[in-house]
């Protein structure tokens, strides 16, 4: 009986389709990986956004409070008016989006660390997992010292600037725009250490290199105390920056004693 003969071609061709389904395999479990990943995703984002909703329903309800508070930072017999038609409805709204936003920042950073915690290292979720939780806190921080230390000067000066030389009314969305904006800036701007600190967590960057640049961080500082505060009054200015530099090195003793 004659043996049969070996075929090249045929072998080629056997070994290519093997090599494309193998290819075929891993694109295919790609392919579902990927859609996994969007699924979870669009699963987390799906709930962020239910949550800022209804913290935007529930802080619209209360708009009249909220917009009351905003107002006792203004010195005692300031009033206010609606320069145009539906101005208080748009800023209510306005600050009904921006304290919902403000409120659900711990479901949304919560969220997130959610989606990245199947592809990170069990260290790294025991390091990520306080920094998601303290994030909104020292935003919430920010916007409480704001509001207490830094607004009321602010205002006043802003006020009270050459006010015998014009009659002043003032419109309570400019108002508003003003007193969030900076409530804003500072928040994050006490984000800032927490920045810092990942980036030491990551060995990007050590304490002792923190501690060397501490003249430009004390500059840094007032430079953007400066810009959240453009008023002539330093006593304003330095609160914030005092406050900033403490948070700095608060960061860099953390550091410090976290790698020893």
């Amino acid at each position: 009986m004659p043996e049969p003969k070996f075929n090249r071609e045929d072998y080629k061709n056997q070994e290519n389709n093997r090599n494309l389904s193998d290819i075929d395999a891993a694109d295919k479990s790609s392919a579902v990986e990927l859609s996994e990943h969007l699924e979870e995703l669009r699963n987390r984002i799906f709930i962020s956004l239910i949550v800022f909703v209804l913290l935007v329903m529930l802080c619209f309800h209360f708009s009249e409070s909220i917009i009351l508070v905003l107002e006792s930072c203004a010195p005692k017999g300031s009033s206010f008016f609606q320069i145009k038609p539906g101005e208080l409805f748009m800023t209510s709204l306005k600050v009904a989006v921006y304290f919902g936003f403000c409120f659900s920042l711990p479901v949304i950073f919560w969220q997130g660390f959610l989606f990245m915690r199947p592809g990170l290292k069990d260290n790294e979720k025991h390091l990520l997992a306080p920094l998601v939780i303290l994030a909104p806190v020292l935003f919430w921080l920010g916007q409480i010292f704001a509001y207490f230390l830094v607004l009321p000067p602010l205002i006043e000066f802003l006020f009270k600037f050459r006010e015998n030389i014009v009659e002043t009314r003032y419109s309570l969305e400019h108002f508003l725009n003003l007193v969030i904006s900076l409530l804003s800036m500072t928040g994050v701007s006490f984000l800032l250490p927490l920045i810092i600190l990942m980036l030491g967590i990551c060995n990007l960057v050590s304490s002792k290199q923190l501690l060397s640049i501490w003249r430009y961080v004390v500059l840094g500082a007032f430079v953007l105390s400066a810009i959240i505060t453009p008023t002539p009054d330093p006593f304003t200015m330095s609160i914030l920056a005092s406050a900033l530099l403490s948070l700095y090195f608060l960061t860099v003793i953390i550091l410090k004693i976290g790698k020893k």
